[in-house]
């Protein structure tokens, strides 16, 4: 063999060896036909556009009959992630404003990672960008605050329902056809009457502020684990943990199939199934069932997220069974720091848009004390979520005993 055929073909080899590896470690470049905006958590509408290696642009739609709410941004990298960073550029309608809140990136959807933009709601919010890392897998996972996708709700509430304290009532179906679940958690035994017992009810009615959701979960594990095993002899606990069940896979935020903001739709003269949102009507007419039934509601708590920690306000109704307000805010103070859950306090007036959220609408249709369960925005893990909700029941357990 010749010295210019040796070297070619040392050469050719090379090549191949180069090529193999890079084959081998799965780092190829991300291409536009990588991501998926139709997935479990989804963005409807949204269009992607490769401006140039790892640097992409998404263009996001917006909810249904509301042409300047953002869908938030939701989607799946299908392969081709390992081993490349990326920079995403976001504009989208100016209404509650995509980048209010951070991200999340998974690579599984259980372990989540923060991810936070670069110039935030006040300065920018049509238009922003987020930063990778570089991915060490091929599939990746992106949602609002630390999502959850209606699939794993549902998978939750199969895991809990074969304990012996656990009722699933499953109440109807969303617009699009997914289950709307009311999750019933009470103490099989016990020496007090199903009568005689507690009842609290926690909902969610905006489907986008995910934070709130985990906030519910960690209620839910403490409820079934020993520490609640005494509170559930003496309570009746109702969980709605996701109203609108159809919105994680399409990014809404706070709507339904309606477009109808779903803190909105409450009826405080009573449900009414010609004029409601389609979930709300089926959520609260199950509701006024329960106020009917032996066992009413004694509280009833809203879920929701804005910026920083979790802000319980409370529509406190007088019963001389319990102490002062006061002797609630006490107990969760000496359980929670102030850098997780805010000290309790009262909200006294009615909301400027009325008597129609899912907090102060029961308050004024049933007298009954009311929990606008808010903040959590500045808690960016999964643990301290569900650790938030977790100590507000453990303090719910000590008043209302």
């Amino acid at each position: 063999m010749n010295t210019k055929v040796s070297f070619i073909w040392i050469l050719g080899f090379a090549v191949l060896i180069l090529f193999g590896l890079s084959a081998c470690s799965g780092e190829k470049e991300l291409s536009e036909s990588d991501f998926n905006f139709d997935g479990p958590l989804g963005s409807e509408g949204a269009v992607v556009e490769k401006l140039e290696k790892n640097l992409f642009k998404v263009t996001l739609g917006h909810a249904p009959n509301q042409p300047e709410w953002n869908n938030k941004l939701n989607f799946e990298i299908t392969g081709n992630a390992k081993g490349n960073d990326l920079t995403l550029i976001v504009e989208g309608p100016p209404r509650y404003a995509m980048n209010e809140y951070f991200y999340s990136w998974s690579h599984d959807m259980e372990n989540w990672n923060p991810v936070h933009w670069n110039a935030g709601y006040r300065v920018s919010p049509e238009r922003d960008t987020l930063v990778f890392p570089v991915f060490q897998q091929d599939r990746v996972y992106v949602g609002h605050q630390v999502p959850i996708s209606y699939e794993q709700v549902e998978k939750f509430i199969s895991d809990i329902e074969p304990h012996e304290d656990v009722e699933v009532h499953t109440l109807g179906k969303s617009l699009g056809g997914r289950n709307l679940y009311r999750v019933v958690i009470t103490g099989s035994s016990g020496d007090v009457p199903l009568k005689d017992r507690w009842v609290h009810y926690f909902s969610n009615s905006h489907p986008g502020e995910h934070n709130a959701q985990w906030r519910m979960i960690g209620k839910i594990e403490w409820l079934l684990n020993d520490e609640g095993s005494e509170f559930r002899k003496r309570s009746i606990n109702h969980f709605v943990l996701m109203m609108s069940p159809d919105a994680p896979s399409n990014g809404w935020y706070r709507v339904n199939a309606q477009g109808i903001d779903m803190n909105r739709s409450y009826f405080p003269e009573g449900s009414d199934k010609e004029k409601q949102a389609h979930e709300a009507y089926i959520f609260q007419r199950d509701l006024e069932e329960l106020m009917e039934s032996e066992s009413p509601v004694t509280t009833l708590w809203g879920h929701h997220t804005w910026g920083g920690p979790v802000e319980p306000l409370l529509y406190f109704v007088e019963d001389d069974r319990v102490g002062p307000w006061t002797e609630w805010r006490d107990i969760l103070l000496a359980l929670a720091p102030e850098t997780l859950i805010k000290p309790l306090d009262t909200r006294e007036r009615e909301p400027g848009y009325g008597a129609i959220s899912w907090e102060y609408g029961p308050h004024a249709q049933f007298g009954i004390t009311a929990i606008l369960c808010e903040g959590g925005g500045a808690i960016y893990t999964k643990e301290e979520n569900k650790l938030s909700g977790r100590l507000l029941i453990e303090s719910l357990a000590e008043f209302y005993k």
